[in-house]
């Protein structure tokens, strides 16, 4: 049997281990790309906010980067994108998205130091976060990129929205005309809301001077001036020609609304004038009490005695007129008493406000009693024409004030996005890579299973050995046996073979002889002898099959050997071969006959090994042959 040569083997199955390996990776690459891998896309933002260092939103409320995520500004990034929920869910895009802190070791040691320097209670608050959205390949790679974007976009929005305070003014001019007012109150309803809008826009304006819109163009002082020239001008002409007119839907129910709101002006002026008074006469009674208290601020006095004395007067004979001194416990039926200061400075704030509200409503009340002078008398509806006329107007200006309403609220959003990106900065732009190294990946697959194609080479070699030398192997000499030449033969039978194809056959003819006179060990002798020396001059490979038919006869097929190289190869075995039997005391009785397929012309290897077994068998031992 053949020694153990793996790198035989290694050899032998060469071709089938790199196209094993090759085939592997290949797949395993084809798999990966479509269904194993994931896409990454990934930013860096900074939150940037005067408190942001302190983990305070500009409305002091704690940075929450979890509302980046958030199931409304996801829901709203995929309808701006639109997405199906056939092609994925809102849970399925939350779940896959991260905000993570980002914490360098500059950090860790500047805490570290802190502590070290007795500032306990020091706590590092990150204000930079590394945000990612992982997904499958099947959307393609640039979809990572688009959902990260468009969601940091809404957050953006949102964050300026939520966190920095710039709310929406109301706008109850929208559906006006379905809320049963008269003419009058309608023009009313549209001055106060000019008037809140343009108070409200002036705001924006002093906040934000430079902002512009790239929407709608504009800035916050153009849609106030907008809203200020309609308020200025047509609503007040439309007041104007309503009251010259005296035109209403209903005059006997418009002029009882007035005098209702007349009897409301005159039982709040009341409680607010009762509420004054009240004031009034603590103010009174606080300062006559400092005054009384004052008297014992002498130069002798302590500062302290002084002031704990003016606190006793405030507390025993001023602030019981203002609040009461019991409470009820909720329990129990029985009052505590309670501990209550109230300071100079908030009197003052109350008397002001319920001032100024009982001056504005003798304003109002004013207005009311000029509203109910100018209708008394008048017909108790306009003719129809004149309705149809003024409300055509009123919805006309109804309409102008929501258009410009609308671009308010398309800038005011655009406001929000940039007030959300000048808190939250995007410190990189978003960036997809592939969250798994499939080559890497592949090209180890394809050394794993080349590793395991040459295990496997080396024990199917072995396998195929053992199976060759107990199956196709003759024991004495070591060639293939009759089978082996057999299976030899019939693989070649149904094709012509080449022109430079040689066959060969050896015959041993007095071996049986020798085998008598010197013994069966002698023959055997005899044998590997002539098969050491056959072997050596004609080498078997893959090109050139030896092997003994099991007849005593031994067969030799070239794949490319020519006439001339047949007879110089058979001189020299026939000449070796002389040599040994001389040295070992046995004779030797060789016979031999070849045919090359060229010669012959002769292209079918049966054809061509009959040739040669009757050439072997038509010549002598020792005829001068060898």
């Amino acid at each position: 049997m053949k020694e153990l040569d793996v790198l035989r083997y290694l050899k032998k199955y060469r071709k089938a281990i790199a196209g094993f390996s090759i085939l592997a990776g290949i797949a395993f690459y084809l798999i990966a790309q479509l269904y194993i891998q994931q896409y990454t896309a990934v930013t860096v933002i900074e939150y940037t906010g005067s408190r942001a260092a302190e983990g305070l939103s500009p409305d002091d409320t704690p940075i929450d980067p979890s509302e980046i995520y958030a199931t409304n500004l996801v829901s709203d990034a995929m309808r701006a994108l639109g997405i199906e929920f056939s092609e994925a869910t809102t849970d399925d895009i939350r779940m896959n998205i991260h905000a993570e802190p980002i914490i360098t070791d500059e950090d860790l040691l500047i805490q570290q130091a802190k502590l070290d320097n007795g500032e306990e209670d020091y706590e590092f608050i990150p204000t930079r976060f590394l945000v990612s959205f992982n997904c499958g390949v099947r959307n393609g790679k640039e979809y990572p990129r688009k959902i990260l974007n468009q969601v940091l976009q809404e957050y953006a929005s949102y964050y300026g929205k939520s966190h920095v305070n710039t709310g929406l003014a109301a706008n109850p001019v929208s559906d006006i005309s379905t809320k049963g007012y008269d003419y009058l109150e309608m023009a009313e309803v549209m001055d106060e809301t000019l008037e809140s809008m343009t108070e409200h826009l002036a705001n924006k304006a002093e906040w934000d001077m430079d902002f512009r819109s790239s929407k709608t163009g504009r800035s916050f002082q153009d849609l106030k001036n907008e809203f200020e020239f309609i308020q200025d001008v047509e609503v007040r002409e439309l007041l104007s020609e309503i009251l010259e007119g005296k035109i209403t839907k209903d005059c006997g129910l418009l002029l009882d609304k007035y005098k209702n709101r007349n009897n409301d002006l005159e039982i709040s002026n009341s409680a607010v004038s009762f509420e004054v008074e009240r004031i009034r006469g603590i103010i009174s009674s606080y300062e006559n009490a400092m005054d009384e208290f004052s008297a014992t601020n002498t130069p002798e006095a302590d500062p302290n005695t002084i002031d704990q004395t003016r606190e006793s007067a405030l507390r025993n004979y001023v602030l019981p007129n203002v609040y009461d001194d019991w409470n009820r416990k909720y329990e129990e039926d029985d009052w505590e008493p309670v501990d209550r200061t109230a300071e100079y400075d908030l009197l003052m704030m109350q008397y002001i406000e319920d001032r100024t509200l009982y001056e504005q409503n003798l304003i109002d009340r004013e207005y009311n009693n000029y509203i109910l002078e100018v209708f008394t008398g008048a017909p108790s509806s306009s003719p129809q024409d004149v309705q149809d006329e003024i409300q055509a107007k009123i919805e006309h200006l109804a309409e102008k004030i929501n258009k410009l309403q609308t671009i308010y609220y398309e800038t005011n959003d655009e406001y929000n996005e940039y007030l959300g990106v000048r808190n939250i900065s995007m410190l990189s732009s978003v960036r997809v890579t592939e969250r798994f190294p499939i080559l890497i990946f592949t090209i180890l697959i394809v050394v794993i299973f080349g590793a395991l194609g040459c295990a496997g080479a080396a024990l199917f070699g072995r396998v195929e050995d053992f199976i060759e030398y107990y199956a196709f192997t003759n024991k004495v000499d070591g060639l293939p046996n009759r089978a082996k030449c057999d299976q030899f033969i019939t693989a070649r039978d149904r094709r012509p073979i080449p022109e430079s194809f040689a066959c060969i056959v050896f015959k041993l003819a007095n071996l049986q002889a020798e085998n008598a006179r010197l013994g069966r060990e002698a023959g055997d002798q005899i044998i590997k002898d002539f098969v050491g020396v056959l072997t050596s001059v004609f080498v078997p490979s893959d090109k050139l099959f030896v092997g003994n038919n099991g007849a005593g006869q031994y067969l030799l097929f070239a794949e490319s050997l020519e006439q001339e190289q047949v007879n110089a190869a058979l001189t020299q075995i026939g000449l070796v071969m002389e040599e040994k039997a001389g040295e070992r005391g046995y004779h030797i009785g060789l016979q031999s006959g070849s045919a090359c397929a060229g010669e012959e012309q002769c292209y079918y290897i049966r054809e061509l090994l009959s040739t040669a077994m009757k050439r072997a068998n038509s010549t002598h031992a020792g005829d001068g042959r060898f």
